[in-house]
């Protein structure tokens, strides 16, 4: 006889009337709750028979479906739940389990399931033909593992990519996905068969194990493949080894080290590589190598960071393609502020790579210590701030000099009612050096005492008077701007060996800014600006100015002063909806022919950005023993769709008709997947080395979940 239930009994009032046909432990112990919209008991076999609206509470999670069975539990045979139709799994830890049917225990956590399909964090997924779960443990047989959507017109569709195996184990604890003849397919075509494959579930985010490789081919070495190792060492640190395996290299080896400390963190990338053909020099084929790295740590009040470039040989950088830097710093950097000074300690270290000074010329500043007063107080209705710094330079080649200096800057600045803006600033330096000469070296020739004690002073006084004027549908101001400084032009500061005389370089930006007064000349600035707003996004700025010398100074071509007046500056920028166009021009003094020009336009769109620039030296402009340098570049960005797009550039010597640098990349990316293409042709050399135009070709797939 079969005695029907009312649907949706609370559950308590449930299990009280199965009482008598099942020993409560049996249903109730580990099974919270068990709804459904008809439930029948037969007597003779103890089978429960759950229809309808069917929800079942148990300790590893919520089973939902339309129709389930449970067997009666003998001292032989544990209580199952059978569902012989679809039914979906929500377990306690949020995962989604869908089947066509299944048999579970009494707590839903042991059992089989047929045409499993699982959703599992960061959008993973897994699916199989037949499952078995213990636990937080899944066999799977002929199944499917993805971090691809599924199709929303067609979920049975092959994803991009998907990992098919005849096994795969899943261990939802420890986060081990494990495959057994495994291959990865390609929109259901298989493309790379692996008998063993492993690797982290999607809820870890970091563990030991190999990164997404990347297969690389260029001319030196040849066509290889980039296969990183991440070493999980702690959570506060990790290693990241890359060997680059190629046809006509040895293993070439990089290893980035990153170490989060309680008082700050750093950052170590080391090289290593034994050349053998075109990247040996002069024949040598011993190991060479390169360190960079940066840090920055907070040591009771002190801040302090440092920065590392080092290598075997001056151009190990440019040569394996990792930078073009032309000149290698170590800079190791302590800083402690109070409310209104703060004092700095610093070392550094320069070497050359591409000009003709050497390593054995080396110049290292150790130490530098600057110090810094802001006083609070005004002092003459200005600003008064002090700065002191001692630094000794050191050299292999020349001479070791020790400098100390006192400097002090005062400013003021004032808008009269009439709408006249007054600015007046004062820098005082006063400077002691000592000299220490080799006692064989043609350079300390002229240098005749052991110190030298000088001082300079400049004084700049500017008025400016903006005139505005608002309309209608737009809003100019025009700014002509004045300057008169006054240095003490102390001539012997150009005695001082190695001072950066050579900096100089006006543009519009530093026509009002006066120079250090160990440089600076007195000298009358004048300019004039415009801008222009309008009401319907268009923008426009111009300026053009000039400086006249007051002085018997002298100055370089290149800087763009002049010994009576300088080159006269003129710049533009207009601004009209997806469209920027710049022009900075230097043009000679008297027939104003151009010396300097720097164009550049850029077409911005939400998915398609053009750029393109031009650049044009007269050849004072670049120093002695240089050529007339005239370039152009051009880039393009461009997100064809939402999953792909371009990005490419190139530059070119226009005056010798060479190409400079050309490089393209081709991006997909998905919720799944990154695939890129990298082009990069560099057309330098080095006279005198083995470094010549290079094309490098890098590919990379990463998929997700799995790579990252």
């Amino acid at each position: 006889m079969t005695q029907p239930q009312n649907a949706l009994l609370l559950p308590t009032l449930l299990l009280a009337s199965l009482a008598t046909y099942f020993p409560l432990p049996a249903l109730a112990q580990n099974t919270q709750a068990l709804e459904a919209d008809e439930i029948t008991v037969d007597d003779a076999s103890g089978t429960l028979t759950a229809k309808g609206e069917v929800r079942i509470e148990g300790a590893d999670g919520v089973l939902t479906t339309q129709w389930l069975t449970l067997s009666q539990e003998t001292p032989e045979t544990p209580a199952r739940f059978r569902v012989p139709g679809p039914l979906t799994l929500i377990q306690s830890d949020g995962a989604k389990i869908s089947a066509s049917s299944a048999e579970l225990n009494r707590t839903l956590d042991t059992g089989t399931l047929t045409d499993l399909r699982m959703s599992l964090a960061k959008g993973a997924r897994l699916g199989a033909a037949e499952a078995s779960k213990n636990g937080a443990t899944f066999d799977l047989r002929d199944g499917v593992f993805t971090s691809c959507p599924a199709c929303e017109k067609n979920p049975d569709a092959s994803p991009l990519w998907q990992v098919r195996a005849g096994r795969i184990h899943y261990d939802q604890a420890a986060q081990d996905v494990i495959y057994t003849n495994s291959r990865l397919e390609i929109y259901g075509l298989p493309v790379v068969y692996l008998p063993y494959l492993a690797h982290a579930g999607p809820e870890v985010a970091r563990r030991s194990g190999f990164l997404t490789p990347a297969f690389t081919s260029s001319n030196t070495f040849g066509r290889g493949v980039e296969i990183p190792y991440f070493f999980d060492l702690a959570p506060n640190y990790d290693l990241t080894v890359t060997p680059r395996l190629s046809a006509k290299q040895d293993p070439f080896i990089k290893a980035d080290w990153r170490h989060l400390t309680q008082k700050g963190s750093y950052q170590l990338t080391t090289y290593w590589h034994e050349p053998k053909d075109q990247l040996a020099e002069d024949t040598s084929h011993s190991p060479r190598g390169g360190l960079v790295g940066t840090g920055d740590f907070h040591v009771a009040d002190w801040d302090i960071d440092f920065a590392v470039q080092e290598a075997s040989d001056d151009l190990f950088f440019k040569r394996y393609k990792i930078n073009d830097t032309s000149r290698l710093e170590n800079r190791l950097t302590a800083t402690r502020l109070w409310d209104n000074q703060d004092l700095t300690l610093e070392t550094r270290s320069f070497r050359n790579t591409v000009s003709p000074e050497t390593a054995a010329s080396v110049d290292q500043i150790l130490p530098s210590l600057t110090h810094q007063i802001y006083f609070d107080a005004a002092v003459f209705g200005g600003q008064l701030d002090m700065t002191n710094r001692l630094s000794h330079e050191t050299r292999e080649l020349g001479i070791d000099v020790s400098h100390l200096q006192s400097q002090l800057d005062w400013s003021w600045r004032h808008i009269h009612q009439a709408g006249f803006v007054w600015e007046a600033n004062n820098r005082l330096v006063v400077d002691a050096y000592h000299y220490s000469k080799p006692e064989t070296d043609a350079q300390t020739e002229e240098i005749e005492n052991a110190e030298d004690y000088l001082a300079a002073n400049a004084t700049a006084l500017t008025l400016s008077y903006p005139l505005q004027s608002t309309q209608a549908g737009h809003r100019q101001t025009l700014t002509p701007k004045a300057q008169v400084v006054l240095a003490s032009e102390n001539d012997d500061y150009a005695t001082i060996p190695y001072i950066a005389a050579a900096s100089l370089d006006l543009t519009s930006a530093q026509l009002f800014q006066p120079i250090a007064p160990t440089q600076e000349a007195s000298r009358v600035n004048l300019g004039l600006s415009h801008t222009l707003e309008m009401t319907d996004g268009l923008r426009s700025s111009f300026f053009i100015g000039q400086s006249y010398n007051l002085s018997d100074l002298s100055f370089s071509e290149k800087s763009g002063y002049g010994d009576d007046y300088s080159a006269l500056l003129a710049d533009w920028a207009v601004y009209m909806g997806p469209l920027t166009l710049k022009q900075n021009t230097r043009l000679g003094k008297d027939s104003h022919e151009i010396l300097r020009s720097e164009s550049s336009g850029e077409l911005a769109f939400t998915k398609f950005t053009l750029g393109l620039e031009h650049s044009f030296y007269e050849a004072e402009q670049l120093g002695p023993d240089r050529d007339i340098l005239e370039e152009a570049a051009a880039n393009v960005d461009w997100q064809m769709s939402q999953n792909w797009s371009l990005s490419a550039s190139q530059r070119e010597n226009l005056e010798t008709g060479a190409r400079v640098k050309t490089n393209a990349a081709l991006l997909y990316e998905d919720e799944c997947t990154i695939f890129q293409i990298k082009m990069e042709r560099d057309y330098s050399r080095v006279s005198g080395t083995s470094i010549k135009p290079e094309t490098s070709v890098d590919i990379t797939f990463t998929l997700k979940t799995i790579g990252n």
